[in-house]
């Protein structure tokens, strides 16, 4: 018989097991968006465009790094409330993998890059409500706020400080759904849960209801993180075959320059990342971290120094700049704000009762961390 999605994961979770390749995956995501982002960042209006657009016509590469991000947090933030049972418990650590870096980001793109390439005097910088708004608007998700006073104003591609944080908004409102099932109980009835997934997706890519967070991008957005939501709660019954990946592929591939084309490839894509994921054994030297966020966070405003810095660069000149700098900035990220705020948070759960005394969530088998 062949293994499912789900014995794949329990092997990766077991105390002997393999490991899986969700941080590979995530690491080649947030790298691929400073690659797409430079066709815009350096390239706009030249006609250049990067190699998905140009071989798979599909989008372009920045778009289906985002997808991935989607699909795999959909997957883990379900199986995250899933395992802990306790949906307080699941809220903070969400916002303890979220908001510290953000705000930390916020704080160094307003109050330390910001002065340094504003063309506005710095005392009119400093007196300016932008400057401070920057970091509240944005931290809070909201609604976000592109702009600070003076800075990038004279790039190529317009002024957005940084473009990427466009997505956590919604990843933020796909937490708080995952939140609500959890509250309803309805991660442990499968096919109910299924049910409403499915129609919270059909609500969300009706013309007007998530106008403020992007509109069908966002609910593009929100279809793949239901997917990988999908893919955990049926995890048990969803084989992991190279033959069926194959076949989804070459039935993308035959949808070219149709109106199926994006459907198809998007299956295709949400099920490759899972075979990619479990499937074949990719081993990562000890020494790499999880930078995946931090890479997401900074790529965007170092590309846009670059920019600044030399008007001329071409995207990959840009790219070849950008990611090492970014990787640099992100390890930064992972060592003095992202890991010391989990390792407060694992602290914390420490002091609650042993999972060995706390009972099974129903119908997992699982404890509830």
């Amino acid at each position: 018989m062949q293994p499912t999605l789900g014995d794949y994961l329990r092997a990766a979770g077991g105390a002997n097991g393999r490991k899986d390749n969700l941080l590979l995956l995530r690491l080649i995501a947030a790298t691929l968006v400073i690659y797409g982002h430079g066709f815009a960042l350096a390239a706009l209006g030249s006609g250049q465009v990067d190699w998905v657009s140009r071989f798979l016509g599909y989008r372009y590469s920045g778009d289906i790094a985002v997808a991935l991000f989607f699909v795999i947090s959909g997957f883990l933030v379900t199986g995250s409330l899933d395992r802990r049972g306790s949906t307080l418990g699941f809220l903070a650590a969400r916002a303890i993998r979220l908001f510290p870096a953000l705000l930390v980001c916020l704080i160094v793109c307003a109050l330390v890059m910001g002065p340094l390439v504003t063309t506005k005097p710095a005392a009119e910088y400093w007196a300016d409500p932008m400057t401070w708004s920057y970091i509240r608007t944005n931290f809070f998700l909201a609604d976000i706020q592109w702009f600070l006073p003076g800075v990038f104003e004279h790039n190529r591609y317009g002024a957005p400080v940084n473009g990427s944080l466009w997505t956590l908004p919604i990843e933020a409102r796909m937490y708080l759904c995952v939140a609500v099932f959890g509250l309803l109980r309805l991660v442990s009835f499968r096919w109910t849960a299924t049910c409403t997934v499915i129609a919270m997706v059909i609500w969300a890519c009706q013309p007007g209801q998530l106008d403020p967070l992007g509109g069908a991008e966002a609910a593009r957005l929100m279809a793949f993180f239901a997917c990988g939501a999908l893919f955990y709660l049926h995890k048990d019954w969803l084989p992991l075959h190279f033959g069926l990946l194959a076949a989804l592929g070459l039935i993308a591939w035959g949808c070219r320059s149709t109106l199926y084309y994006d459907f198809a490839f998007s299956a295709a894509l949400a099920y490759g990342i899972f075979w990619v994921a479990y499937v074949p054994v990719i081993p990562l030297p000890g020494w790499v971290q999880d930078i995946s966020y931090g890479t997401y966070l900074y790529g965007w405003p170092i590309q846009q120094l670059i920019a600044q810095w030399d008007p001329t660069a071409t995207p990959h000149q840009m790219t070849a700049i950008a990611i090492p700098l970014t990787w640099a900035v992100a390890l930064l990220s992972w060592h003095l704000v992202e890991k010391p705020a989990l390792d407060l948070h694992k602290a914390w759960r420490a002091k609650r009762p042993s999972r060995a005394a706390m009972p099974n969530v129903p119908g997992t088998g699982l404890p509830p961390a």
